[in-house]
């Protein structure tokens, strides 16, 4: 602990040279920043609740099972993995008798929640005898054919009008016949009524338990919970209400997770890059003060312990400044998110220290070891060498840190192969380590491979006279400090090549599967058509056939884990479904998902061939998943195609679907038209029969390619914004790394100018030096991006051929290009501004 302790050199160093700290600082700050952002994010995905409305005054709640369970592996080796379910499961309405008979408990009243779909607005409609659930007890109950209104959901509507409803069971008329005052907009029909609208007869969505007066709410909860032991029923209070209420709840939670999980990793890695290479920079940039020090008496444990103690003040103060912008960051993140809809009502930002203390601590290790492995040889070095070795600069690494950067440039280049010869999630999954190995690789051996890359391309100096001649020398014999200008922009590049070029290439392949999916003449999209709609658009004049697309997630076991993965219901007409959507079948046959089909022991599926990969899944096959609903199945594989990015991973038949999704109701119906059909009648007739559903529209193909690219913006927004911020951590970690190098050279520029060089003269030195970093920094980082995403392609989409847009590599280039001129001029112009004498006596 005596290597911590204040020490007064250490504070008097800081205090009057604040200068030679100011590079680590910025980096600490960043770094603190975006961990504590990320971190806030993992706690609120992790704490998230949502308290309940409709709910809000039904003390228990009984509901179906929220999430799957798998035990994994074997032997020892056995480990238990959850996922959330993709669909609201239901639970038996029969329930309902052995909760009654818990004592403590005074009234149970089943809930059923379904959509009802009017030309205006979806509503939730419910069975009349749950509006007690809401606070609503006043009111005539509806009959047969009747409807009551809350007040949220009436607008216009008044007593004595009729509705047409559009539900999962059909659709049907109904007469208004009370408005009512309850929570949030919502429908009430007979409870006979509501279970054959709901499509799912003889369970319910949820449970309302009302204990007994003077009753304990908790004592009787876990009554229930016995009484209800094996059954597969949660029961719920307080605020886990809410995540029951909110179907988009457990989406919300596992995406927060995810975000501060994933991206927080990311972004730590880079951070101990960024971290290091400042905090190795600082040190290295004062080793003519410490080798006087060493010069007059210093032992090296006194110098490491003022190593310890600088950084250690410096890490202190960045953290601790930078933990309130990474707060606000998440709120700001966290409100943009909402305003698009991704986040469930009711969840809200948690912060706790946590991850504050995590952000502090990470740099401040980190950049404590950065410091003191800086000072290493520093230190150690006899006094009366001390001033001749700081005068020179090594232009190779010491042979423990050649070690490190060859075994990481190895593992890189194993993993690369290893990643090539995977296939689908495998290779994804090695892809990951590639960039950290070559980017541990460039870290450990920069100045080595400066020293190397500016040799190599020495030639290039003589094309640009003396000046040019001039910077290729300097640039070779000061490789040490080129190359923390270098790595830093080859971080961001690579950071910004591969996540751009990535999130470029989903978005692309997406686009174009789905373009060249879908076959059919019209495509009409809503929030749900029934089974009704569909016969009825199959009998238009005009229509050939129609497909009907059920939209809905299955879980699979995948990479050692549960995993969400989209889905369709395919029914309809359709004998060909190639006629109107077509999958690129590479084997097999879908003539199995049509409707009335012959269908193999437990019922059919085709995937797509990634998916079927990770899977290992094959035609004749069977693969084990659970539906929407936590139901566990084993369906034969019948085909394997290609355009799962564009339409589902997995497809099933509507009918093996329909009873496991929470609304059996079709997103898509895909029609063709007849042979000779008149297109102006039959495109009348079909927005007449749309016109009943509320958001609800036809379209050709063309223009439903242009809804679907719309739809995936929020998507891309996402993942876009996670990239300007790992790209400009890297990005400012660049800037601030060449700022703080050219201001370092104010000695080195006035003795230039002492020895006759113009200003005009030495500018062009430092604007070649800089160009020269850029470039050698781009190749780097180019090459990382793109040994990275070889096999990303390959099991993503595959090709070996990544899809790279001219566009954004150009952008990117010359981003790359620009950014070490337009960081050092401005410094070298304010440091020219100095006499010549002035500059060589200038303190660094």
């Amino acid at each position: 602990m005596s290597l911590l302790r204040p020490n007064g050199l250490a504070r008097t160093s800081v205090r009057f040279r604040p200068a030679s700290f100011a590079g680590s600082f910025v980096a600490l700050l960043f770094a603190a920043m975006l961990v504590t952002m990320c971190g806030v994010f993992m706690e609120t995905g992790l704490r998230a609740h949502s308290a309940p409305e409709r709910y809000a005054d039904t003390p228990v709640l009984v509901s179906g099972a929220d999430k799957v369970s798998k035990r994994l592996g074997h032997g020892e080796g056995t480990y238990t993995e959850s996922a959330p379910l993709p669909e609201r499961s239901r639970i038996d309405a029969g329930l309902a008798g052995r909760i009654a008979a818990v004592p403590g408990v005074r009234t149970v009243i089943p809930d059923l929640t379904f959509p009802a779909q009017t030309d205006r607005v979806v509503l939730d409609a419910h069975g009349w005898s749950s509006a007690p659930l809401a606070g609503t007890r006043e009111g005539t109950a509806p009959g047969a054919g009747q409807a009551v209104l809350t007040t949220a959901a009436a607008g216009a509507t008044k007593v004595g009008d009729t509705l047409r409803v559009a539900t999962p069971g059909g659709e049907v008329a109904l007469r208004v016949t009370g408005v009512v005052p309850g929570h949030g907009a919502h429908l009430y029909v007979a409870d006979a009524e509501a279970q054959r609208l709901a499509g799912h007869p003889g369970t319910v969505t949820a449970i309302g338990v009302l204990p007994a007066a003077g009753a304990d709410t908790g004592k009787v909860a876990d009554d229930v919970r016995t009484a209800l032991a094996g059954t597969g029923a949660k029961v719920s209070t307080g605020d886990a209400r809410g995540a029951v209420e909110f179907a988009q709840f457990g989406e919300t939670k596992e995406m927060l997770t995810s975000i501060g999980g994933t991206l927080g990793g990311i972004v730590l890695a880079v951070a101990i890059f960024v971290v290091a290479g400042a905090t190795a920079l600082s040190v290295g940039q004062r080793r003519r003060d410490i080798a006087l020090l060493r010069a007059v008496g210093a032992t090296p444990w006194q110098i490491r312990r003022m190593i310890a103690t600088e950084t250690g003040l410096v890490s202190l103060v960045a953290g601790a400044l930078g933990v309130l912008p990474g707060t606000l960051l998440a709120h700001w993140w966290f409100g943009a998110m909402d305003d698009r809809g991704l986040i469930a009502p009711g969840v809200e930002v948690s912060v706790g220290p946590i991850p504050m203390l995590v952000a502090v601590g990470a740099g401040t290790l980190t950049a404590l070891g950065a410091g003191l492995l800086a000072a290493r040889r520093s230190a150690k070095i006899r006094p009366t060498e001390a001033l001749g070795d700081a005068a020179t600069e090594r232009a190779f690494v010491g042979w423990f840190r050649l070690v490190l950067g060859l075994g990481a440039l190895g593992g890189g280049i194993a993993v690369t192969r290893i990643a090539l010869n995977a296939t689908g999630e495998d290779a994804v999954a090695a892809a990951g380590g590639v960039v950290m190995l070559f980017m541990v690789a460039i870290g450990l051996l920069g100045p080595s491979l400066a020293h190397v890359l500016v040799t190599l391309l020495g030639w290039v100096g003589s094309l640009f006279g003396t000046t040019g001649q001039l910077a290729f020398d300097n640039a070779r014999a000061n490789s040490r400090r080129l190359a923390s200008a270098i790595t830093p922009i080859a971080l961001s590049v690579a950071f910004a090549a591969t996540l751009s070029f990535m999130f470029a290439a989903e978005d692309h392949y997406a686009s174009v599967q789905s373009k060249d999916a879908v076959t059919a003449d019209r495509v009409l999209a809503g929030p749900g058509f029934t089974a009704q709609t569909a016969a009825e658009v199959a009998g238009t004049p005009g229509v050939a056939s129609v497909t009907s697309v059920l939209n809905t997630s299955v879980v699979v076991v995948r990479s050692g884990g549960l995993e969400k993965q989209s889905a369709q219901g395919i029914g309809g007409t359709t004998k060909d479904l190639a006629s109107t959507l077509d999958l690129d079948v590479r084997e097999g046959s879908t003539d199995a998902l049509r409707p009335g089909a012959p269908q193999p022991a437990g019922g059919a599926v085709a995937l797509d061939r990634m998916i079927a990969s990770a899977l290992h899944g094959r035609v004749g096959g069977q693969v084990s998943m659970w539906l929407g609903d936590g139901t566990e199945i084993r369906p034969t594989v019948v085909a394997l195609y290609d355009r799962g990015l564009g339409t589902a991973a997995v497809t099933l038949p509507r009918a093996a679907v329909a009873g496991h999704v929470q609304t059996a109701m079709d997103t898509r119906l895909l029609v063709k038209f007849a042979a000779g059909a008149d297109t102006r009648a039959t495109d009348a007739a079909l927005s007449t029969l749309t016109g009943r559903h509320a958001g609800a529209s036809v379209a050709d193909r063309a223009a439903y390619a242009t809804q679907m690219d719309k739809d995936r913006e929020t998507n891309k927004w996402l993942n876009y914004v996670m990239l300007v911020i790992l790209a400009g951590f890297a990005t400012i970690a660049a800037i601030n790394t060449m700022a703080v190098t050219t201001a370092a050279r104010t000695r080195e520029l006035g003795l230039m100018r002492m020895i006759g060089s113009t200003t005009a003269q030495v500018r062009a030195v430092i604007r070649r030096e800089a160009i020269m970093v850029g470039v050698i920094g781009l190749g780097l980082g180019l090459s990382v991006a793109l040994a990275t995403l070889v096999p990303v392609n390959k099991g993503s989409y595959g090709t070996t051929v990544p899809y790279v847009p001219l566009p954004l590599c150009l952008a990117i280039s010359a981003a790359a290009l620009l950014l070490a001129p337009l960081t050092v001029a401005p410094v070298a112009r304010r440091l020219l501004r100095l006499t010549p004498i002035d500059a060589v006596g200038a303190k660094e």
